[in-house]
């Protein structure tokens, strides 16, 4: 089986490389030339360059696949969520190449959604609920979605929107919450934070791309698959103070952890209902615990003494 990775070298990118080589797959990686990430690609793979918007000429250079998984997206930085234009070519570059993958001969669409498309709500998150989305990262991937199925249930090929809920793990950038308290904490330095009473869910990078690699599978194998969405999240949910404590004590830190030290203009919960998810895995949601991975990270600083 051939897969076809746009932004591969991503921090889910890689991740599910490494995953598919590691399961005796063909991977083909479409990346920027002038990407960071390339150094990060596993051996064994094939790349091609190409810029968002030269998706188009794809076909010229690729001549099959069966398994096309759109991970690229420009503009996914605080900034970037809000700058119309910017998402407004995200959603036009993508529909081209659902095109590319019609004419490489693609069993499989695959793209990755966001739970962003919900917008700011504390319900329980299904697939089939309403979405509101507050931003334009959000809504444009909500669009997208849509006129994605459409075109691929025209084209007849097989349709996966996944939403992705909140990954982290090991190589993901320092910047974010997870990386953030981790070094401050090992430090011993303030961390500044919400109040984190609102419910969330992590899910780690491994099992998140297991998670994909599986439902790809079974979408595959499935004659009447047409058309789905999935969460890909875990079914660990809880406060995040419940997570940041937890990262306190496994990393025995003396910071002070300031809580409502400052107060989000919208708070974000995060509660999905994984129950589709797993049914479609075969019951598999995770390998590891939240607790399982910080020890990973917090040897990863040691051992490496990141800034």
């Amino acid at each position: 089986m051939i897969f076809l990775i746009t932004g591969a070298t991503s921090f889910i990118g890689v991740a599910l490389a490494k995953l598919l080589i590691a399961q005796g797959q063909r991977v083909i990686a479409v990346c920027r030339k002038d990407s960071k990430g390339l150094q990060n690609l596993p051996e064994g793979i094939s790349v091609v360059y190409a810029e968002m918007y030269e998706y188009y000429d794809l076909a010229k250079t690729i001549e099959h696949a069966d398994v096309f998984v759109h991970l690229a997206w420009a503009g996914t930085s605080h900034e970037g969520r809000h700058d119309t234009a910017l998402q407004d070519d995200n959603v036009r570059y993508s529909l081209q190449a659902i095109d590319v993958a019609k004419a490489i001969g693609c069993q499989l669409f695959v793209e990755a959604g966001s739970q962003a498309e919900y917008g700011y709500t504390t319900e329980l998150l299904k697939e089939d609920m309403p979405c509101h989305p507050d931003n334009e990262y959000g809504r444009a991937k909500y669009e997208f979605g849509i006129k994605a199925e459409e075109k691929c249930k025209e084209l007849g090929i097989k349709f996966m929107h996944l939403r992705i809920i909140s990954i982290y793990g090991e190589t993901d950038h320092q910047w974010t919450l997870v990386m953030s308290c981790i070094r401050k904490m090992l430090r011993n330095e303030p961390v500044q934070l919400s109040s984190c009473e609102q419910m969330w869910n992590f899910v780690c990078i491994q099992d998140a791309v297991k998670q994909m690699y599986l439902l790809s599978q079974y979408a595959l194998g499935r004659r009447d698959y047409i058309s789905e969405v999935y969460h890909i999240g875990s079914n660990d949910t809880r406060k995040l103070r419940s997570f940041v404590d937890e990262m306190y004590h496994l990393t025995n830190s003396k910071s002070k952890l300031e809580f409502g030290k400052y107060t989000p203009a919208n708070v974000v919960s995060l509660n999905p209902c994984m129950d589709k998810t797993e049914a479609a895995t075969g019951g598999f949601i995770s390998d590891y615990t939240f607790g399982q991975i910080v020890i990973n990270i917090i040897n990863n600083y040691k051992n490496h003494n990141y800034d």
